[in-house]
């Protein structure tokens, strides 16, 4: 037997039960019953149709409730929703199909929105009230989705569940309540400052299209308030500085985003998109580590730094540990390579590079940090002095053995300390075995020293001089390098700058494994340092710019002149800028005399020679001249060029000239030449090239001048400073479109001359305006921005003094009003703002000419009197145990006197502070609207009376009979006692006991004294009645009992409303429950299935045995019949069916049903519930108790059980007999009743599932049973839910 969802609603006391999930925004009135929602979607699809008799909606089956039935076939509400949404969006008026429906017209169903998306927000960052409403009303009319929600209050998210037509609609409809409800937040996003030029894009172009795709805010800092920061000058500092070094980082810059969190998250997400080439690689300076811990950090040969390369940096970042700088310093000296530029101290050490992923480079660097944190907690030193000159055998792979085996290394001081000591870093227990393999080291090396001062100290004064010499030529022809070269495993080192100024002596050591091998070569070393006599070096003054010119392209001019002198020329570094070049001797000595006076002096005289040739060579090359040009400082960025071009363009790529501009003229200093000043151009070099520099500079000078005259042209006047915002306008679009559209440049600069002047007068500062172009286009600009200037000067402003409340009506949605006035009379309007500091709340501010700032001004007063009158509000107070009656069930209460009154209703959250039995209520509106408001309240509260609570102990059996059938005669008894009539008003007075309540005895009554003492004594009067009544059983024939029912059980209801008396058929819901009947022996052997229970006074069940016994006319027997033979068992499936008999008739038959066989007892199944009531579904049997401690989740997992039906069924078949006048009608019937047949033979297998909390049930049932009506037609089983256990029947197809 089936069950409609309403009748089990009712059957769990579940009648008005609030929907566990509501809808957000939706109207909680009762939902209207199946008919009248039948008849609305008539009206609404289209003119009405004629009655289908065969609906199930409008003529409900014979062996159903009284109850009207709930349509099954098309589950229009939603799983969540008391009423469709659309019934919800409208206020109970279903609206035309909105877009997303599919081309339906009517409420959406679950067929017409098959996709679904759910989502959470935090309900904290969402917005409330009103503007939340309007906003899910837009998403739906905009796309036609049914939108849900619930919040969860443990974690604070607030669910939404929302079902649309297309993904395409759900995914819209997503973004519309994300960034609709979603609280406006300020974010900052960090970008590098070179980056600000491709956000901002042309004429902001880039980031105009991210604020209107986001609907956000982003704000950029003004230039004044960046950084300094210059691109230009970083380049050339990474060019200048050390290749090793990590150049400056580049600044990051926060840019605010203003708007919802999913919308400020999109702009970060387009922002970063664009700038993603930047900031998807960076490059990462670790400055805080000391260059000692270097070698620890890269490990032995760098197998550390690689390890981490390809383990965390998987391939994509690069680590770069220089080497310390002594090691680097030594590794040079040992290539011949010393110099005075190598052992110039570094301002700071060299840093750790991390150049790769940004994200990769983030985890390298703190992992570096921990590993530096842990060596510094656990490495220890050892201090021993170790000669300076066996330094260089603790560098490059002696290091990197020392690290291996010992994990220790050992700390050098700079090459241009004179200090020996040195550091063993590493852990304790490996400090000794460190220090002995440092030793062995140092100690392995034969090393030999050549001391060149002492070799040339007999053959001159001044020796150290002349060893400078020598060591400068050896370096220079590489004499040193090719004798190490010829002598396998021996280096020669020649000394630093920096050693040989603080000993005072120039020392070449020679080290090598093989000590006669180490000799041989110091041999050789100091017979080429004796065969550079002091009389065969001298030093020529030449011009350093000479230099590049005597040595040639590829030395070819230099080589010619030593072969032919037999000298060989030295020149100083290039960026000494040293004017002193040497040349040395190096002809066959065998051609000089031997006597030693005679040999100086044939030396010196070669020299003089070679060097009076030099000199005359330099003199040819080039004639060194400096010519000075004075040109305005205004054309010097035509020389200079943009980044330098030109400039250097001008010098060429031998760069023989050297061009200074303006104050660089001097370098910072004074200058000895009076001519030179910021307008000198200074140009010094050959003379050839001079010549050739000068006059290109007057070329270009020259152009620059002519194009001056042509496109040069310049007015100049003064502007009040108060026009210039509005002549440049909003991020200078107005004077962009000027300079576009006629080629000019306009610029605005603030005349100090004048503001001075105009403060001491008394007048208003003003800002000096210069454009300049082509003459007619600069006159076409001046006539233009004269007339803006015009409309300015006619410009006035007031201000109004409007309240702060009615603003936003002033204002309108998205500024319309405030835009339309604005347009009608070219007018600026200001409304106050929080960041305005200087603006007061109360402030409007109109600005425009005289003439439309008085008309707007009075169209602004008058808008602003009406609004005052329309925007009252008066404040009083009301007994607070009247709020839960003036609000109503779901609001009905309180909405209502809104719609009637047209007055906005705010109440109080909590009671007032000093009075807790009062609660104030503010309405707002025009003074009718307040008046209506206030008096309906005011009505309603009087009407409440005096609050009691009162009970009164019923029977339970009584319960159901006390509040009839959907509540009718509980409504009437209430309004019988003197109550009031209307539903809404009734509900809350009378309470009955719902299933597994402590009391199931009690009813509770509360509202007024007079009213609930009335109802209570009509309920005792009808008890006393209900205890007389009795029950007994009338013989009526089953082929009877259709007739005496009635089409939709029309006949039953006349019968009982004549009678006073309830009957009930064998096979309704309430048969078995009722009673045992008094006069059963009187009934004899009468079968069971005839047996009718009435019930009633002596009376009226007479009166009604009466009315039942009298025998109504039946189907002529004269009808052609047929009979089908049909197993017993599965009578009671056909029999049960709702709308078999309805069926029938509807095809113009008649049928016969067979003796009803014993129906064996129900399937059970022990129930999860204990029966000393501690089990879980007497936990959770009531849905408003709470479930226990929130940290101690209930189980809910049901237990489950399958069986086959139809078992212990009796075996064997029943004839079943059906009648029909005409044949065709016959065979129709045969149809149905074998449908019915079909139907019950697929009804195999009863599933029993127990252990659900009881509390679940609401939600399985649904709202009017909404829930478990969609649950019986997408699965095709017969769903049952018990009302005295937690045992759900499921009955079909296993």
């Amino acid at each position: 037997m089936s069950f409609s969802a309403a009748e089990l609603q009712k059957r769990h006391g579940l009648e008005g039960a609030p929907d566990p999930f509501p809808s957000l925004g939706g109207s909680t009135a009762p939902a209207p019953t199946a008919v009248k929602r039948f008849t609305n979607n008539n009206n609404d699809n289209g003119p009405s149709t004629s009655v289908d008799t065969s609906s199930e909606d409008a003529f409900p089956s014979l062996g159903a409730s009284a109850a009207p039935a709930t349509n099954i076939t098309k589950p229009a509400i939603s799983a969540w929703a008391s009423k469709p949404s659309a019934v919800k969006a409208t206020g109970g008026k279903v609206k035309p199909n909105t877009s997303g429906g599919l081309g339906r017209a009517g409420t959406p169903t679950a067929a017409s929105h098959p996709f679904s998306d759910t989502f959470s927000i935090p309900a904290a960052d969402l917005t409330q009230g009103k503007t939340a409403q309007e906003t899910i009303q837009k998403v739906r009319e905009q796309t036609g989705v049914i939108v849900e929600s619930s919040t969860q209050m443990r974690t604070g998210l607030k669910t939404f569940l929302i079902r649309g037509p297309d993904q395409k609609k759900l995914t819209i409809a997503r973004r519309l309540i994300e960034r609709g409800l979603s609280k406006p937040i300020t974010i900052s996003v960090e970008v590098p400052i070179t980056t600000l030029g491709t956000i901002i894009g042309p004429k902001g172009s880039t980031l105009k299209s991210i604020t209107e795709s986001t609907q956000t805010r982003v704000d950029v800092p003004k230039r004044e308030n960046l950084p300094a920061y210059d691109p230009k000058e970083s380049n050339e500092k990474d060019q200048d500085a050390d290749e090793d070094d990590e150049e400056d980082d580049e600044p990051l810059v926060s840019i605010s985003v203003t708007g919802p969190s999913a919308s400020c998250n999109d702009a970060k997400n387009k922002i970063l998109s664009l700038i993603s080439y930047k900031t998807s690689q960076t490059s990462t300076s670790i400055k805080t580590i000391p260059s000692s811990y270097y070698p620890f950090i890269a490990g032995p040969k760098g197998v550390k730094a690689k390890q981490l390369e390809e383990e965390l940096g998987q391939g994509e970042v690069k680590i770069h540990v220089p080497p310390p700088a002594v090691w680097k310093a030594l590794e040079k000296q040992s290539q011949g390579e010393a110099d005075d530029t190598d052992v110039i101290p570094k301002d700071r050490d060299l840093s750790i590079k991390v150049k790769g992923e940004k994200e990769k480079v983030k985890l390298i660097v703190q992992e570096i940090l921990k590993r530096y944190e842990e060596l510094n907690d656990s490495l220890r030193e050892l201090k021993i002095s170790i000669p300076k000159r066996q330094h260089r055998f603790l560098v490059g792979s002696s290091a990197d053995e020392i690290l291996d085996q010992t994990s220790c290394i050992v700390e050098l001081p700079p090459v241009y300390d004179p200090s020996d000591q040195c550091v063993i870093r590493g852990p304790q227990p490996s400090l000794i075995p460190a220090l002995t393999l440092v030793m062995d080291r140092a100690n392995a090396i034969s090393v030999e020293m050549v001391d060149v001062v002492t070799l040339h100290r007999p053959n001159t004064s001044d020796p150290l001089a002349h060893a400078k010499k020598v060591l400068r030529y050896l370096i220079r022809t590489s004499n040193l390098r090719s004798i190490a070269d010829s002598h396998s495993g021996v280096k020669i080192f020649p000394p630093f700058a920096s050693a040989v100024a603080n000993t005072g002596s120039v020392v070449i050591e020679i080290v090598g494994e093989n000590k006669s091998e180490v000799s041989k070569v110091k041999d050789e070393v100091a017979s080429l340092v004796k065969s550079i006599l002091p009389a065969g070096t001298t030093t020529v003054e030449i011009d350093h710019l000479i230099h590049s010119l005597l040595i040639g392209k590829r030395g070819s001019k230099i080589n010619q002149f030593e072969q032919t002198h037999n000298v060989t020329t030295v020149f100083p570094p290039a960026q000494e800028e040293s004017s002193e070049v040497t040349l040395v001797y190096t002809g066959p000595l065998d051609g000089l005399p031997t006597e030693k006076k005679a040999r100086d002096a044939k030396l010196k005289e070669t020299l003089a020679g070679a060097s009076k040739a030099i000199e005359e060579l330099a003199k040819d090359a080039a004639d060194i001249k400096t010519e000075t040009l004075i040109i305005e400082k205004k054309w010097h960025r035509f020389i200079i060029g943009s980044g330098g071009t030109v400039l250097n363009a001008l010098i060429g790529e031998d760069q023989l000239v050297n061009v200074k501009v303006g104050s660089s003229a001097t370098n910072g200093k004074p200058s000895q030449n009076k001519g030179v000043d910021e307008d000198s151009v200074v140009v010094r070099g050959p003379s050839t090239e001079v010549d050739r520099v000068v006059g290109q500079i007057k070329q270009i000078v020259e152009d620059a001048r002519n194009d001056d005259i042509v496109n040069g042209f310049t007015i100049e006047f003064n502007v009040l400073k108060t026009y210039v915002p509005h002549l440049v306008g909003t991020s200078g679009a107005t004077i962009n479109k000027l300079r576009e559209t006629l080629g000019v440049k306009v610029n605005f600069d603030d005349d100090e001359s004048a503001g001075a002047a105009g403060k001491k007068g008394g007048k208003k500062p003003v800002v000096h305006c210069k454009i300049v172009g082509r003459k007619e286009a600069v006159e076409e600009a001046k006539k233009r921005l004269d007339l803006q200037i015009e409309k300015l000067e006619d410009e006035t402003t007031e201000v109004l003094h409007i309240k702060r409340s009615i603003q936003p009506a002033l204002i309108g949605q998205g500024g319309k009003y405030a835009i339309r006035l604005e347009e009608k009379y070219g007018v600026k309007l200001s409304f106050p703002r929080d960041s305005k500091e200087n603006q007061k709340p109360d402030e409007v501010i109109i600005r425009g000419g005289k003439k439309g700032v008085t008309a707007a001004k009075a169209e602004l007063l008058e808008a602003a009197e009406y609004e005052s009158e329309s925007r009252q509000e008066i404040q009083f107070k009301i007994p607070t145990k009247a709020i839960a009656q003036l609000v109503g069930k779901g609001g009905i209460t309180i909405n209502k006197i809104k719609d009637e009154s047209n007055a906005q209703i705010d109440i109080e959250k909590t009671p007032d502070e000093k009075d807790a039995t009062k609660t104030t209520v503010t309405v707002k509106g025009d003074k009718k609207a307040i008046g209506d408001a206030k008096k309906a309240i005011l009505c309603l509260v009087e009407e409440l009376g005096d609050e009691v609570e009162d009970e009164l102990k019923v029977d339970s059996k009584y319960h159901r009979t006390l509040i009839g059938q959907g509540g009718q005669r509980l409504r009437e008894s209430i309004a019988a006692a003197g109550g009031p009539a209307e539903g809404f008003k009734q509900s809350g007075l009378v309470t009955f006991p719902k299933s597994g309540d402590a009391n199931p005895d009690v009813v509770r009554f509360r509202g007024d004294s007079k009213i609930v003492k009335k109802i209570k004594a009509e309920l005792e009067k009808q008890v006393l009645v209900l205890k007389e009544n009795i029950i007994i059983g009338v013989v009526v024939p089953q082929s009877q009992h259709a007739s005496k029912i009635g089409r939709g059980g029309s006949a039953l209801q006349d019968l009982q409303r004549k009678t006073g008396a309830t009957v009930h058929f064998p096979g309704s819901r309430q048969y078995a429950s009722i009673g045992e009947i008094e006069n059963a022996s009187e009934l004899g052997d009468a079968p069971e299935g005839d047996i009718v229970k009435v019930i009633g006074t002596k009376e009226v069940v007479g009166r009604a045995a009466e009315l039942l016994q009298v025998s109504r006319s039946t189907p002529s027997n004269d009808y052609p019949s047929r009979t089908i033979s049909i197993p017993t068992k599965y009578y009671h499936a056909i029999a049960d069916q709702q709308n078999l008999i309805r069926q029938i008739r509807n095809v113009g038959a008649f049928i016969t049903i067979p003796t009803a066989p014993p129906k064996p007892a129900n399937h059970s199944k022990t129930s999860a519930s204990n029966t000393n009531g501690n089990g879980l579904a007497a936990k959770t049997a009531r849905i408003d108790l709470s479930g226990g401690d929130e940290d101690e989740p209930v189980d809910v997992e049901g237990d489950f059980e399958l069986i086959e039906n139809y078992q212990n069924y009796p075996e064997g078949e029943q004839d079943w007999s059906v009648r029909a006048k005409e044949e065709q009608d016959l065979d129709r019937a045969v149809e149905v009743l074998e449908g019915a047949l079909e139907k019950a033979k697929a009804a195999t297998h009863v599933g029993l599932l127990t252990g659900l909390p009881r509390s679940a049930f609401p939600r399985i049932i649904g709202s009017k049973g909404s829930t478990i009506s969609r649950i019986r037609v997408e699965t095709g089983a017969d769903v049952q839910v018990s009302k005295d256990d937690d045992l759900i029947t499921i009955t079909g197809g296993e």
